[in-house]
């Protein structure tokens, strides 16, 4: 290769790997020294693997292809600060067109921006790179295998042998969420309706939100309970909130496919149900729990408080009991966050005054910005009750006060509002009700990381 060729060639490999090289730098789960080397490692080994088999141009040629995901890997590693997960793609791909254009727009100048940029480095490749191979067929043979053979000894999520094993996991797994959706549309808990008389009200607060940033905000409250020691199951909403909901566990997925959450269980105990999101409206998983619902309001792009005006109007309904979720932001950026003061001050406002029993619980479903550093898998938990649930819940009141600093995976909070709710259900695990007598604070935090791999906190 001449100066200039090798020069040229050079330059388009290091621009192609820049994704790469803003994950070694930036990436929360490629952090460590050992990490940082393998992934480098693996990286080059892949690229290397590809410089064997093509000329130096049709070789450019085929990694600018790659350019599309590197866009999306970037988007990714600063939304998130991670590598990209399978679970994530799923994601996407699960959008709807229409909401899924909604969201590019915001982003609308990456699209010409990348063409730009494609076609400036097949223009420079093609005129300034020959077609020729990088050695002879006798040297590149060998180191082809060789880099081949490391793939299927690296450990890296991030090489072609576990990618393809995840992606294969993970097409087992929606086909399975397909498949049980008509035997789950049609679960009962089998609840018999109270016939009482009074106004009882549930209102669950999510939000992605860590523990530490809930340490900063300091919201005080005289009526309101903070535990200390809660940990999330999956730094992805599309899991963490349906194990929230549901019985299932990280260790036991399967009543997440054949059962239904909880709201199911409010629904049959005679309570109006209202789902009110500005977020994960595009959510496969969660629309699935939301559909539970008698009134849905989804306000996309706006903030927290938006989601006061349907509250009320859910609120205003003429029913007897309202369960009420609301998926907030939360702690995805600092400007949603600073309102959740007043979004709680407003909802605990207009409860404190009733002289009706109610409940509200504010819970990180998950943190954004989880890494293999456990401490990063605490969320925040809050649990508000009125003068009124207080003076007709003395003794699960204390019950709350005794755990408020034991370990709780987030995997049981369905059986903790049930309870909390004095709702009568059979599967109700009084070991995982926060608020019951016979809790029992978790020895193990059982999560799923972003792939879908089971893992614990010691």
């Amino acid at each position: 290769m001449k100066t200039k060729e090798i020069i040229v060639f050079a330059a388009l490999l290091l621009f192609a790997l820049l994704p790469n090289i803003l994950i070694v730098c930036l990436a929360s789960d490629v952090s460590s020294f050992g990490d940082r080397l393998l992934y480098i490692f693996t990286t080059l080994a892949l690229y290397g693997a590809g410089l064997c088999l093509f000329h130096r141009r049709a070789y450019l040629y085929m990694i600018s292809l790659g350019f599309a995901f590197s866009i999306f890997e970037m988007f990714h590693l600063f939304l998130r600060g991670s590598t990209t997960s399978m679970l994530y793609l799923y994601m996407w791909f699960k959008t709807p067109p229409e909401v899924l254009w909604s969201m590019v727009m915001h982003y609308f100048w990456i699209i010409p921006t990348t063409l730009i940029l494609w076609v400036g480095f097949y223009v420079v490749a093609h005129y300034f790179v020959e077609r020729k191979h990088i050695a002879p067929l006798r040297w590149r043979l060998p180191v082809f295998a060789a880099l081949v053979a490391i793939f299927y000894i690296s450990p890296m999520h991030v090489c072609p042998t576990s990618f393809l094993s995840q992606l294969q996991n993970l097409a087992a797994f929606a086909i399975h969420v397909e498949r049980t959706l008509p035997e789950q549309r049609n679960y009962s808990y089998d609840i018999s309706p109270n016939k009482s008389k009074a106004d009882e009200t549930m209102i669950i607060v999510l939000g992605e939100t860590s523990y530490a940033q809930w340490q900063e905000l300091d919201y005080q409250d005289s009526l309101a309970i903070r535990f200390d020691s809660v940990y999330t199951t999956c730094p992805v909403s599309g899991v963490a909130v349906p194990l929230l909901f549901s019985r299932a566990t990280p260790t036991d997925p399967l009543p997440f496919f054949v059962e239904k959450g909880f709201i199911r269980a409010f629904n049959e105990a005679g309570y109006y149900s209202a789902w009110l999101s500005n977020y994960g409206y595009h959510d496969h998983f969660l629309m699935r729990i939301a559909d539970d619902c008698s009134y849905l309001s989804y306000l996309p792009f706006q903030p927290d408080t938006a989601l006061l005006t349907p509250f009320r109007e859910a609120m205003s309904q003429p029913l007897q009991r309202h369960l009420i979720v609301m998926a907030t932001q939360g702690g995805r950026d600092s400007i949603s966050f600073a309102q959740t003061p007043y979004l709680l001050r407003q909802l605990t406002d207009s409860l404190r005054v009733t002289h009706q029993p109610a409940v509200l619980v504010y819970i990180g479903s998950d943190n954004i910005h989880l890494t293999d550093n456990y401490s990063e898998l605490h969320v925040p938990m809050m649990i508000w009750t009125n003068p009124n649930y207080r003076y007709r819940h003395h003794p699960l009141l204390r019950q709350l006060q005794a755990h408020r600093t034991q370990r709780f995976s987030t995997d049981g909070i369905f059986h903790s509002v049930l309870h909390l709710a004095q709702i009568d259900c059979p599967l109700i695990d009084s070991t995982k009700a926060i608020g019951c007598e016979k809790f029992e604070a978790a020895e193990k935090i059982y999560y799923l990381d972003e792939n879908l791999c089971l893992k614990y906190l010691p």
